[in-house]
């Protein structure tokens, strides 16, 4: 049966590379949530964060079994969670000026810091899909729109409320890519504090950062977040969540049966659209670690047990034939995979299974025909 396997030794290993370098350049770690929530693994990396980012307010009580500060940004709030909302997180940002004049004050009655969502205009990200600042964005007040609301006082209250910043304009952002974001940021966060002062406690420059990379805190970088920091005694953090965790998980498959043609094609029991739909949006390679392949090997296809015909891994050379029962354990699948789960076609997700050196292999939640069941039947 197919299983997610998280190796918590190589997860440890990523967040220290990401904490050495964060603390190189003077911020905060946070943990973006949507990409991992794993409970089974909160106390792995729990030492290395300051807290974890939620999009809503099921993530945020799940990021609050951390033990940790929990900040959450979602499009919108309604009326009816905004108290649970105030009780649970530490950090509640605001996508819109609409919201925060709505919600901001009450917030930050509750004791909670209020952040507002700012869409820089300009992100990093190559793909329409996935860039948080793409053309008709849903996300963030544009910068035009935040000065002209600083500058009207009837707006006094809202901005009272405010102490802190979000921008999120990275997707595999490497660390060149990173550094001009904050330099540009930086220039757009004087032009705010020249229509208005702002008592702002902490900026949140959001995730995409490619932070598993041990040289991430290059010069640039740390001389571009110094100039962000002098505009201000502020806080700075980031939310990375991808290369945290994407290298420590995998997906471990096992083939069913093989169709022999002009070149084989493998079955396996698992399916992109069920348990990697990153993978299928996004139309991705998935990398492949056992078995061993090899250029000029036989070319086969690897093809899941779904009824979608699109509903296909790739086409590798092995350098030996695949034969039924062979284990494929595809890489990369620490992030996302277990989180974007359906039941497409009825198929069972696979376990989830934590390993390490010290305790071996442990599986957290195995699916049965009831918790199928009761994604349709309710009471």
């Amino acid at each position: 049966m197919a299983k997610y396997k998280i190796d918590l030794d190589a997860l440890a290993a990523t967040f220290a590379v990401a904490k050495a370098n964060t603390d190189a350049l003077g911020i905060g770690l946070l943990m973006a949530l949507k990409g991992f929530p794993c409970p089974p693994a909160f106390s792995t990396v729990a030492p290395y964060l300051r807290g974890v980012t939620a999009s809503g307010l099921f993530e945020a009580k799940l990021g609050a079994l951390m033990g940790r500060d929990v900040h959450v940004h979602a499009p919108a709030y309604t009326a009816e969670e905004m108290p649970e909302i105030r009780r649970v997180c530490t950090h509640v940002v605001f996508n819109s000026l609409a919201q925060l004049k709505a919600f901001g004050p009450e917030t930050a009655a509750a004791g909670c810091h209020v952040g507002l969502r700012i869409n820089p205009g300009f992100s990093f990200a190559d793909c329409l899909k996935y860039d948080p600042c793409c053309p008709d964005s849903r996300f963030g007040v544009l910068p035009e729109e935040f000065r002209a609301f600083l500058a009207d006082p009837a707006n006094a209250e809202a901005v009272a409320s405010l102490d802190g910043l979000h921008v999120h304009a990275l997707c595999e952002g490497y660390s060149e890519a990173f550094a001009t974001l904050v330099e540009r940021f930086s220039g757009q966060l004087k032009a705010f504090l020249a229509v208005r002062p702002l008592a702002l406690k902490w900026i949140n420059l959001g995730g995409g950062e490619t932070i598993n990379q041990p040289g991430y805190a290059t010069e640039q970088a740390i001389a571009a977040m110094k100039g962000l920091k002098a505009l201000g005694a502020f806080e700075v953090f980031i939310e990375p969540s991808e290369y945290l965790v994407r290298y420590s998980g995998t997906i471990e498959a096992e083939v069913l049966d093989v169709i022999h043609r002009e070149k084989d094609i493998a079955v396996l029991d698992v399916s992109l659209v069920c348990h990697a739909t990153d993978a299928i949006i996004y139309d991705m390679k998935s990398e492949i670690l056992a078995p061993a392949q090899k250029k000029g090997g036989r070319k086969t296809i690897l093809g899941t047990v779904s009824c979608l015909a699109g509903d296909v891994i790739g086409e590798y050379e092995f350098a030996r034939p695949l034969q039924v029962g062979a284990k494929v354990v595809i890489g990369g699948m620490g992030c996302y995979s277990f989180a974007q789960q359906s039941w497409f076609n009825g198929i069972r997700h696979p376990d989830l299974v934590m390993v390490s050196k010290g305790k071996g292999e442990e599986t957290a939640i195995s699916w049965t025909f009831d918790d199928y069941l009761k994604e349709f039947v309710r009471g």
